[in-house]
């Protein structure tokens, strides 16, 4: 139904990819009509997590000086869950503007030293955005706390999960593209443990080379995510790891989902495989957009079910610049 009313012909590879990100989200309003309050505000929470791809899109439209905030509005509009007053941000012209429009938010505190060294640093926004990500799942798992029995056993798998996941990716990223210290590594993990103590990713951040790194991630309890042959591109090894972290967590999801139990985690769970299709769904979209090898797009979908949809018969299919 989210689909029906356009007209692709004419429609920009930006424009889809816009509507299908917020398919998610509006598909998790429903549910809050059928559960208790306590439930409610766990999804509401959880959709509030569309203000991350606002906050950040602004963040970018400042440090870059380039996009459209009328177009990042017109998206916003879509959504009607949200923490922030986005008008005062979309109004923003600089940092200190953004940290303004959040003022007596507990993300002014959260994003006040990360856009202090963006300012310095060039306007590298690596902190800030990792800063916004561990706000808002930091958020989820506390309002799940209350649950008991499989819903808070289920919420704490699929979001201790992720976070965990998040956690490695960072530490990963941060020694390796950002020069990070150790400790600089260490201090920018999310205040979430879930599977991994404060220690084991104290042994990770102190690992002493990259090579050494990837060999303790791999042999982690989340290791098959970083099975990958290091003597690839770059880039292509980045996307590798990418899409293994992804399909760590669908696996994840897949399980509740269908683990025969009921409440809010399914939905959840259900609403995480959901997101994780849109990403398969970028993925085609942008192998039609470059043609792509259709083999080598294959590699980097995330769910078994989603090879289904990228078919031979390609042709000249293109999107409109």
């Amino acid at each position: 139904p989210h689909l029906a009313a356009l007209q692709p012909e004419i429609m920009r590879r930006r424009e889809l990819e816009e509507i299908l990100s917020v398919i998610p989200i509006l598909e998790e309003i429903p549910f809050c009509q059928y559960l208790g309050p306590e439930r409610t505000v766990l999804l509401q929470t959880w959709g509030e997590r569309f203000d991350e791809d606002i906050i950040k899109g602004m963040l970018r439209i400042i440090a870059t000086k380039k996009g459209s905030r009328d177009a990042l509005r017109s998206r916003a509009a879509s959504v009607p869950i949200t923490l922030i007053d986005r008008e005062k941000l979309f109004a923003s012209r600089t940092f200190r503007d953004v940290l303004a429009a959040f003022e007596g938010s507990a993300l002014r505190e959260v994003l006040a030293e990360p856009l202090r060294r963006a300012e310095k640093e060039g306007k590298n926004l690596f902190r800030a955005n990792m800063a916004v990500d561990s706000f808002f799942l930091t958020r989820i798992l506390s309002a799940g706390k209350k649950l008991s029995g499989s819903e808070g056993r289920g919420v704490r798998t699929l979001f201790g999960t992720r976070a965990d996941l998040i956690n490695l990716y960072l530490i990963y990223r941060g020694r390796r593209f950002f020069a990070m210290s150790s400790e600089e590594a260490l201090s920018i993990t999310l205040p979430v443990r879930y599977r991994l103590s404060f220690q084991t990713l104290s042994t990770f951040a102190f690992a002493p080379d990259i090579p050494s790194l990837v060999d303790l991630l791999s042999r982690s309890v989340y290791g098959e995510a970083f099975h990958i042959h290091q003597e690839e591109e770059i880039e292509v090894y980045e996307m590798r790891l990418e899409h293994n972290i992804y399909r760590f967590l669908r696996k994840t999801a897949a399980k509740i989902f269908s683990s025969g139990t009921s409440g809010v985690h399914v939905v959840l769970a259900y609403l995480t495989l959901k997101e994780l299709e849109v990403k398969d769904l970028f993925t085609i979209i942008e192998g039609v957009r470059y043609h792509y090898d259709q083999k080598k797009a294959l590699e980097f979908l995330i769910s078994p079910g989603s090879s289904s949809l990228l078919k031979s018969e390609r042709g000249d299919a293109s999107w409109p610049s």
